[in-house]
C-alpha cells in the first residue's frame, strides 16, 4: 500500500516539475537574461542542491522528518511562484539557489525512505517502477508545458505548474517516512569501499559532464533549429517517453546480466552519441540522436541506487547519498557556470558537447574498473 503514495508523489512532482522546467530557461531568455546570466541561475540552483540541500538532508535526521519535508515541499511551492514574478538576475539567482536546496533535500528523503520502507528483494521492482512513472509523467509534463506556454504565455504556465505541484502538501502526511538512523560504528569491507568510491567518483564526473548541458537542452533546440516551444517539449517528451520504455526493463536486464554490464553498456552507448551531437546539425538527426543519449544515462539510474545502496551500510544510507548528492550538484554547478562563458555563438556547442563527452568517457572507464572486480562475485547484492 505504500507504494501508492510514494508513485503519486513522484507523478505529481515529475508532471509539474517538467510543465516548469521545459519552459523556464525561455521565459528567462524572454525576459532579456543573457546565456551567461542563465547560466548563473541554473548554476545557483544546482550549488543550492549540493551544499544547502545536503545540509537539510543531514539535518533531516534530527528532527521529526515528516514535518520537515512537508516544509520542504511549502518552500518549493513558494520560491516557484517566485521565479514567474521576480525577473532580475539576482532575485532568480537566491530562488534557484533555494529551490534547489529544497528539491534535492525532498528527493533524498523520499529516496532513503524508499530503501528504508522496502524488503531487499523488492527494491528494485519499487525503485524501476516509480522510475517509470515518474518518466511517463515528465512525457505528459513536456508536452503539456509546451503547448500551453504556445497558446497562453510561459508565466501563466509557470504559475499552473506551481498549483499542482502544490497538491503534493496532501500527499506528504501519508508517505511513510521514518525518523532518526541511529548511527552505529561499522567498518567497511573492500566490496564496500569500492562500490563507495565507485558511486562518489561517479556522481561527479557524470554531474560535471551532465552540468554543461543537459538543463540547457531547451535553449540547444531553440539557438540551432529555431524550434517553437511545442517542438522542443515534443522533443524532451520523446526523450521521457524513451527512457520510460528502458527503464521498464530494468529488472528483467537487471536479472537476464549483472547490474554493471547494463551500466557499463549503457554508459558506453553514451560515449558515440555525444560525438554525434557535437557535429550534426540535422534538427531530426539531432533530436534522434538527443533522445537516445538521455535513455542510455537515465534508464539505469534504478539499477545505479539499488546497486550503491544495497551493498553499503544501511545506516550511513542518508550520510552517502547526501555526500553523493554534494558531489554531483556541485560540479553540475560548476559546469552549467562555465556553459555562459563557453557559448557564445551555435558554433560553440560543438566544444561544450565534446568537453562534455570526456566525463562521459571516464565515467564508462571507472565502470569497466567496477565491472572487472565485482561481477564475478556471489556476495553482491544486486535486488
Amino acid at each position: 500500500m505504500f507504494t501508492i503514495q510514494f508513485y503519486i508523489f513522484t507523478a505529481i512532482t515529475s508532471f509539474a516539475g517538467q510543465i516548469y522546467g521545459v519552459i523556464f530557461n525561455l521565459f528567462l531568455r524572454q525576459n532579456g537574461l543573457t546565456n551567461l546570466e542563465i547560466g548563473k541561475i541554473t548554476s545557483a540552483a544546482l550549488w543550492g542542491s549540493a551544499v544547502l540541500g545536503t545540509f537539510f538532508a543531514f539535518l533531516a535526521d534530527k528532527v521529526e522528518k515528516r514535518r520537515f519535508l512537508k516544509s520542504l515541499v511549502c518552500l518549493q511551492i513558494l520560491t516557484q511562484f517566485l521565479r514567474a514574478i521576480l525577473l532580475s538576475s539576482q532575485w532568480q539567482i537566491v530562488l534557484n539557489f533555494t529551490a534547489g536546496a529544497a528539491s534535492s533535500a525532498v528527493s533524498i528523503i523520499i529516496s532513503a525512505s524508499m530503501i528504508l520502507s522496502t524488503p531487499s528483494k523488492n527494491r528494485m521492482i519499487l525503485f524501476g517502477s516509480n522510475f517509470s512513472i515518474s518518466m511517463i509523467m515528465s512525457v505528459l509534463g513536456n508536452l503539456t508545458g509546451g503547448f500551453v506556454a504556445d497558446q497562453v504565455g510561459f508565466r501563466s504556465t509557470m504559475f499552473l505548474a506551481a498549483s499542482i505541484y502544490s497538491t503534493n502538501l496532501l500527499i506528504v502526511k501519508k508517505l511513510p517516512v521514518k525518523d532518526r538512523q541511529v548511527l552505529e560504528k561499522v567498518v567497511f569491507n573492500p566490496l564496500q569501499k569500492g562500490i563507495l568510491w565507485y558511486y562518489l567518483l561517479s556522481n561527479l564526473l557524470v554531474g560535471f559532464g551532465a552540468g554543461l548541458f543537459i538543463s540547457f537542452g531547451n535553449l540547444i533546440l531553440s539557438d540551432l533549429f529555431a524550434m517553437s516551444t511545442t517542438l522542443i517539449g515534443l522533443v524532451m517528451a520523446l526523450t521521457q517517453i524513451a527512457t520510460a520504455i528502458g527503464g521498464a526493463m530494468n529488472y528483467l536486464l537487471e536479472k537476464r546480466f549483472s547490474p554493471t554490464k547494463v551500466l557499463l553498456f549503457c554508459y558506453t552507448a553514451v560515449i558515440p552519441l555525444m560525438i554525434f551531437l557535437a557535429f550534426v546539425r540535422n534538427p531530426v538527426v539531432f533530436s534522434v540522436m538527443y533522445v537516445l543519449r538521455f535513455m542510455f544515462m537515465n534508464m539505469v539510474s534504478p539499477i545505479f541506487s539499488v546497486l550503491v545502496f544495497s551493498n553499503l551500510p544501511i545506516q550511513y544510507l542518508s550520510i552517502t547519498n547526501g555526500i553523493g548528492n554534494l558531489l554531483n550538484n556541485s560540479s553540475r554547478a560548476v559546469a552549467a557556470l562555465l556553459y555562459g562563458y563557453i557559448v557564445k555563438g551555435n558554433s560553440d556547442y560543438t566544444k561544450l558537447l565534446l568537453l562534455s563527452m570526456t566525463f562521459y568517457l571516464l565515467n564508462a572507464i571507472i565502470t569497466y574498473s567496477l565491472h572487472k572486480k565485482l561481477d564475478l562475485r556471489s556476495d553482491i547484492n544486486t535486488v
